[in-house]
């Protein structure tokens, strides 16, 4: 009997979510609404304690709704997360375009780090639930297909760009540079969640000039204007490219 109730209740849901608009466009919007309650309550709540009965009680659509658009948990706030991930990117292709020196390994830390008080989602997902982020990079190979390749690629090849011009340096290989380089912002990234309770942090100008600051002596080389303006339209090609390929990936998940 509860079998029958829950398979009823999720044909209502299918029935009130056509009765609602049919059309792709329709879709969409519902499909924005769930991605928007599902973050508002992930900065409210974290991740464990959130049902997709809350999702769906917030977005003020019925479960099976919520199962529409999305197949499980997991996938629905790794879409969360990718909707951060893509405007984080747009908006450095943005400032590379009108400055180059945005393309440089410490403004991208920095960037990275000031994201954490600008954006509440990825505060919420690297700062004060980190396990969460655990969670949903193991689920990401099997939910998003080769978008995690293609971000690889990605990073891979920007700094083989930043090699070619000269622009950081060559002392260490490829690989153990790109690893440093992770482990220095993560580091800036968590390093006050670890400590929690403690006191005497630094404000975030502060952090961001003591991170600009490491990865600058750390990493970077030759950064002359004209260097950069050189290095610049690859660079903004491969990031635009991923960010395409996020937002392609999200459109998926909605509408699957």
């Amino acid at each position: 009997m509860a079998d029958e109730n829950v398979a009823r209740n999720e044909l209502n849901d299918r029935g009130t979510a056509a009765a609602e608009d049919s059309t792709p466009a329709g879709r969409d919007r519902r499909a924005e609404r769930i991605l928007d309650a599902a973050g508002e309550l992930l900065v409210a709540w974290g991740y464990k304690r959130v049902t997709i009965d809350d999702v769906a009680r917030r977005a003020g659509v019925g479960k099976g709704t919520v199962y529409l658009h999305f197949t499980t948990k997991e996938a629905l706030f790794l879409t969360v997360l990718m909707r951060s991930q893509a405007a984080l990117g747009a908006a450095f292709v943005r400032s590379t375009r009108e400055d180059p020196t945005a393309l440089l390994p410490s403004r991208l830390a920095e960037r990275s780090l000031r994201s954490m008080t600008d954006d509440p989602i990825f505060r919420a997902v690297m700062v004060a639930d980190t396990d969460t982020l655990g969670t949903l990079a193991r689920s990401a190979p099997k939910l998003v297909g080769d978008l995690i390749e293609f971000r690889e690629h990605t990073v891979t090849e920007y700094f083989h760009v930043l090699r070619q011009h000269g622009i950081v340096r060559t002392d260490l290989s490829a690989a153990s540079q790109r690893h440093a380089y992770f482990a220095v912002v993560t580091g800036f990234l968590t390093f006050d969640r670890l400590r929690s309770g403690a006191s005497g942090f630094p404000d975030i100008d502060s952090k961001a000039d003591a991170l600009v600051r490491t990865v600058t002596a750390a990493f970077e080389a030759d950064t002359r204007p004209e260097v950069l303006r050189a290095a610049a339209p690859r660079v903004i090609d491969l990031f635009q490219r991923l960010v395409d390929r996020v937002r392609e990936e999200i459109d998926r998940q909605k509408l699957t």
